[in-house]
């Protein structure tokens, strides 16, 4: 029986980790029923890497997209998309045999969901290892405040990334942290996956998300910007809180680099932290809640969510 689940990749200049990803699909138990990478302008040797991989394996195909953006990349492999499940998975990354394997079997043993996520493993620069959350259980306060619906720990039914609009192609961050509120705001169900993480994402230093918060701020707040506006055409006011919320933990995060704390040392971050926090607090009617989730990062530096969620509670 054919797979539910393509698996759309975009590449832009990974010749240096893209054939451990490859080498990771082809280990599948269990192998997706196509595998769309899109070459999204590479001047390196990933364009040969990927025609060579490809040769022979007639559930490969590859797309090339001019427009610059792993969004726009993404766009259009959805386009090609034939099968009711896809799975965006980044061109450093790993997964581990049995990764298709679960899903499918999740899948199979739990329909009428939209989204199918668990837990996966970052391997940060300095080699050591986190392991990052899926939560299904009120699934949007765990995705703003923990992006438990980040590219790598879900899978999703292809009809509602597409009637959702695809990848908002403006954003130039956290790009799958906006797309998540979206599905969740069109009513995706979201079901968890037990078992240990089937993927290892690999941080690298000149990834989109990068390795500070400081050095792009338009990236984060534009997102963060792009789902207050979404939260605000949906009529769910309600969730308006969390995302300041959100905003306060990332002027801390600002304020954190100024100070050096987290290997930045930037006077930037001093005044994006104050610009932010002035921002929210304009325009919130939780003020106090406010200070004490920015200062609550700031001192603390994590478990601000399970703070947030005392301060606001379900």
């Amino acid at each position: 029986m054919s797979s539910l689940i393509t698996i759309v990749i975009p590449v832009y200049n990974r010749e240096v980790t893209l054939l451990r990803t490859l080498r990771s699909i082809e280990s599948q138990s269990v192998a997706p029923a196509e595998v769309i990478l899109v070459d999204n302008g590479s001047t390196d040797g990933s364009p040969e890497l990927m025609r060579q991989w490809m040769a022979g394996r007639p559930n490969v195909r590859l797309l090339h997209e001019k427009k610059r953006g792993a969004c726009a990349a993404r766009n259009r492999g959805l386009e090609e998309v034939r099968t009711e499940f896809v799975e965006f998975f980044d061109s450093d990354d790993e997964m581990l045999p049995h990764h298709i394997a679960d899903f499918e079997n999740a899948i199979k043993a739990n329909p009428g969901f939209d989204i199918y996520g668990r837990n996966i493993v970052t391997k940060r620069l300095d080699g050591s290892c986190r392991t990052e959350y899926f939560t299904a259980h009120n699934a949007m306060f765990h995705h703003i405040f923990r992006s438990s619906l980040s590219t790598g720990r879900i899978v999703v039914r292809t009809a509602l990334v597409k009637a959702v609009g695809g990848w908002n192609e403006e954003l130039t961050g956290w790009d799958d942290y906006e797309l998540g509120v979206r599905l969740l705001l069109n009513g995706g169900k979201a079901k968890k996956i037990s078992g240990r993480p089937s993927v290892i994402a690999y941080q690298q230093e000149d990834s989109l998300t990068g390795i500070d918060f400081s050095s792009h701020p338009e990236r984060w707040e534009r997102a963060l910007d792009t789902i207050r506006e979404n939260i605000i055409k949906s009529g769910r006011n309600d969730l308006l809180k969390w995302v300041d919320a959100r905003c306060m933990i990332l002027a801390a995060q600002y304020k954190l680099e100024s100070l050096g704390v987290c290997g930045n040392d930037s006077e930037k971050g001093a005044i994006l932290a104050e610009s932010l926090k002035n921002k929210v607090l304009e325009r919130t009617p939780y003020k106090k809640r406010m200070e004490l989730i920015y200062l609550h990062n700031r001192y603390f530096r994590r478990l601000t969510w399970v703070f947030a969620r005392m301060l606001f509670p379900w």
